[in-house]
């Protein structure tokens, strides 16, 4: 038995796929770019018209939620509406609301007794799954208006009245460049940026690290000045969230401070870029560090130190001005890389773009099985209790350097094996698990094809969609194991683990008896050398194929990647050295992003020296770093350290608690920011911008011992390796340790 809500929601265009509206809803409405509440019973969707003309309209909503049973709801005073959903599932009672105070009121009372229930905590999320809605129907990443705003100020703490906001440099949606400048006053100021927003009307604001620092940061300088950031669609203010939320990325979660403004999204390319380095080259995500290292640097891009923007100001304004210009030209530029696969997965997700961006990847298959059981009229599951489960096989088969050398991969493993051996959650009963997945999958497809047949802008948008498709294929998997999804199952994730190990032990054995040499396993992808007879790129690709034949029907081993060598050290760590001489670090002990820069740089040209049989460069190269610490020839960039503010921080680190404490008042900085800092001779952190060739040489010198262990397993004894790389001191005499020969200086190229 259904609602007739729930009857409508299943309608689909004829000669539809049904498999469209699991994954994008049944809903076909085009051009929304935002939903918000509009009163306790209403939504307003904002909708892109002809031209860039954004109308408002509203639409009834219900508030909702999932029970395991109904009478406590049923004797509510707010007496909610009760649907009995078709399935025996445990949460098989549609609870709707008559008014979002009534639904905050239930769920209160519901977690005070005990009571067993779901409810998505965001009322445009619960609009848009009962709804069948998504946004950005019908449109491209191109068709959505972006700004770009970045701040500059006389310090970080916004409470303090001598840190002024001094400047505002914008980038509207029509490529328009604004630079804002402190003349009268800042109340001045803040009120000509709002004139600048509304009149720009963007669907989405971006900036870098903007959630934690810029707009916080106006936020509160608004309120010194008694100014209301009135950037909302309907004339409300910014609204800074309370406390943190957090930021999945990978395996780690991040803090943030969550801020909204009503119907515009916000999305920090702070935030993207470190999705979009799935690979981990990149070794900072500032803004000038990661448009440098993604080689997108623009020529004459204008750069200020932080510590220098307030002598700038007052020295050399135009530059900050160019600096600040340059700044949302590059977040433009790293938002046009690395969002639109956040804004194609809102075209199949029911969340705004904002919490797409935000929200990790268990959660958006969880929005995807609710709505598809929910437009069917079923019940759902409840969550399994978190239990551990194998993970995927990493083996170090071969340390030292090794040329040249192959990688291939398994595409897309898990869900590859899902598909093939129909490995699904137990929980599924209307099997819309595995559709959606196999869709998915030919839809990526389907779009790579058309990516390589394309160009321009055309080719972006192809780009973007498969990129999509990707990151939400590779949840599948991970979503069987996610302590927080309804339709978890770790006996099914345990099958698809150990079928993953069995696959590639297998692309394993048949490397070694076709006479290649493994090197390292990881999960999906095995390095190698190559057998003598493969030379060539085309007669690699034919070797893989060769080794792939006979793997399971769905299993893809494919080519990816080629290098002049590689530097194996450790499991999960090593150096790539490409064939055009770049070379990659693997491995956060090689390429740790606080590890001092002149040491970053000495195990980058260590290792280089290593994967060409060099080895004596690579001794002199650290004697050589060894001299300048001693001799105090490095600046303080280059042996700074630095760390992100947060309580957590300040607890592990008292050294790092006391330098924040003695900084002066204009200096303090909030929680989330970055300190720079260095050890002075008496064992006391300081400033770098406070530098006074004061550093602790000792200090240095051990740490560049400690850098040096990175390379001990290319060594055969302790002894080999101790003699290569002698512990320096303040006394050593450099030049008697430099002539000590190490006790056999063997080729490290078999």
């Amino acid at each position: 038995m259904m609602d007739a809500h729930l009857s409508r929601s299943l309608t689909v265009s004829d000669g539809a796929d049904p498999t469209d509206a699991l994954l994008y809803g049944c809903d076909s409405t085009p051009g929304i770019v935002a939903v918000e509440p509009a009163g306790p019973d209403r939504v307003r969707l904002f909708r892109r018209g002809a031209g860039s003309d954004t109308q408002a309209d509203e639409d009834a909503f219900e508030p909702w939620l999932l029970a395991a049973r109904p009478e406590p709801w049923a004797a509510l005073r707010s007496r909610p509406a009760i649907v009995r959903l078709d399935g025996e599932h445990p949460l098989r009672y549609l609870v709707r609301f008559g008014s979002w105070p009534a639904f905050t009121d239930a769920a209160q009372a519901g977690r005070d007794a005990g009571e067993t229930f779901f409810r998505f905590r965001s009322p445009v999320e619960q609009y848009l799954v009962r709804s069948g809605r998504t946004l950005f129907k019908g449109m491209v990443f191109d068709d959505v208006r972006r700004l770009q705003l970045d701040i500059e100020t006389l310090g970080f703490d916004p409470t303090l009245s001598a840190n002024q906001l001094i400047v505002v440099a914008l980038r509207t949606p029509d490529g328009d460049e604004e630079v804002l400048t402190l003349e009268s006053s800042e109340e001045e100021l803040l009120r000509r940026l709002n004139q600048c927003i509304l009149a720009a009307d963007p669907d989405v604001i971006e900036g870098h690290n903007i959630f934690n620092f810029d707009l916080p940061f106006l936020a509160a300088r608004a309120a010194r000045c008694g100014v209301t950031l009135a950037w909302g669609r309907d004339g409300s203010p910014v609204r800074i969230g309370q406390g943190q939320a957090r930021f999945k990325v990978a395996a780690l979660t991040l803090p943030y401070t969550p801020v909204y403004v009503y119907g515009r999204h916000i999305v920090d390319t702070y935030q993207q870029i470190q999705r979009y380095d799935t690979g981990g080259k990149l070794s900072s995500y500032g803004l000038k560090s990661a448009v440098e290292e993604l080689g997108l640097t623009r020529t004459g891009r204008e750069f200020v130190p932080g510590e220098r923007i307030r002598d700038v100001w007052t020295t050399d304004r135009d530059r900050l001005l160019r600096y600040a210009l340059d700044d949302v030209r590059d977040v433009d530029t790293l938002s046009r890389l690395a969002t639109p696969t956040e804004f194609y997965q809102t075209q199949l997700l029911p969340r705004s773009f904002q919490a797409v961006a935000t929200g990790g990847p268990g959660e958006k298959i969880n929005d995807l099985m609710v709505r598809a059981y929910l437009m069917r009229g079923h019940g759902v599951p409840t969550a399994q209790p978190a239990r551990e489960y194998p993970g995927g096989h990493a083996e170090l088969l071969e340390v030292g350097a090794f040329a040249p050398v192959v990688k291939c991969d398994v595409e897309s493993l898990y869900p590859s094996i899902m598909l093939a051996a129909g490995i699904t959650s137990a929980s599924d009963t209307l099997e819309a698990y595995l559709p959606m997945l196999a869709d998915l999958t030919r839809r990526r497809l389907e779009a790579k094809v058309r990516s390589r047949a394309t160009a321009g802008a055309e080719r972006a948008m192809w780009e973007g969609m498969q990129a999509s498709f990707k990151v939400l294929i590779n949840s599948f998997y991970g979503y069987l194991g996610y302590g927080g999804a309804l339709f978890n199952d770790y006996d099914a994730a345990r099958r698809v683990t150990l079928e993953g190990q069995r696959i590639v032990k297998v692309v394993v054995e048949r490397l070694r008896a076709t006479g290649a040499t493994p090197i390292e396993v990881d999960t999906d992808g095995v390095y190698f050398v190559p057998p003598p007879s493969v030379t060539t790129e085309t007669e690699e690709q034919a070797y893989v194929e060769r080794v792939a034949e006979g793997l399971p029907t769905g299993i893809r081993l494919a080519h990816d990647g080629r290098y002049a060598g590689m530097l194996s050290l450790r499991l999960k760590t090593y150096a790539l050295l490409d064939h055009d001489g770049t070379m990659l670090l693997k491995g956060s002990s090689l390429r740790s992003r606080r590890m001092e820069p002149c040491f970053r740089e000495f195990l980058r040209e260590a290792a280089r020296h290593f994967l060409r049989d060099d080895r004596a460069a690579a001794r002199e190269a650290y004697f050589a770093l060894g001299e300048r610490i001693r001799s105090r020839d490095l600046s303080v960039r280059e042996f700074g350290q630095w760390g992100m503010l947060n309580e957590e921080t300040l607890v592990k680190q008292p050294r790092l608690k006391r330098l924040v404490d003695r900084l002066p008042r204009h200096l303090v900085v909030r929680s989330g920011e970055r300190l720079e800092f260095y050890e002075r001779q008496d064992g006391g952190l300081a400033l770098t911008s406070e530098y006074a060739g004061d550093e602790n040489i000792g200090y240095l010198l051990r740490r560049l011992r400690d850098v040096a262990e990175r390379f001990r397993a290319l060594f055969a004894s302790d002894a080999e390796f101790d003699a290569f790389f002698p512990a320096l001191t303040a006394r050593t005499d450099l030049a008697a340790a430099r002539s000590q020969r190490a006790s056999e200086q063997l080729s490290l190229f078999g």
